[in-house]
């Protein structure tokens, strides 16, 4: 039994750090959303710092559940790395609405 709770260990310590940069991404995106709100720029540019942030940690924690074993974990690691894809997508979208239009001349 102490080898089936030792081999879970990695597993676990990868979904729980995916699960933190969902929520991590959750929040830059909220605080996004309120920096545009409240026109202030700096707090937006604080917010976008805070979204590349979101996003080198939805990097890494993809990089981190490709290296696992998906057999013998399979149908919770595919949930997990479908929440990871929706939250990139996500901050995918709210980063391409922050970005400032060049001037027309």
């Amino acid at each position: 039994m102490t080898q089936v709770n030792q081999h879970q260990m990695p597993i676990r310590h990868v979904i729980d750090n995916a699960e933190k940069a969902i929520q991590v991404a959750k929040d830059a995106e909220m605080a996004v959303r309120h920096a545009q709100l409240q026109s202030d720029p700096h707090k937006l540019s604080s917010a976008l710092a805070q979204l590349e942030s979101a996003h080198q940690a939805l990097a890494k924690a993809q990089s981190q559940m490709s290296a696992q074993d998906h057999e013998h974990h399979g149908q919770e690691l595919v949930q997990v790395q479908d929440q990871l894809d929706q939250a990139q997508q996500s901050l995918d979208v709210v980063a391409s609405n922050t970005e400032q239009p060049k001037q027309v001349r």
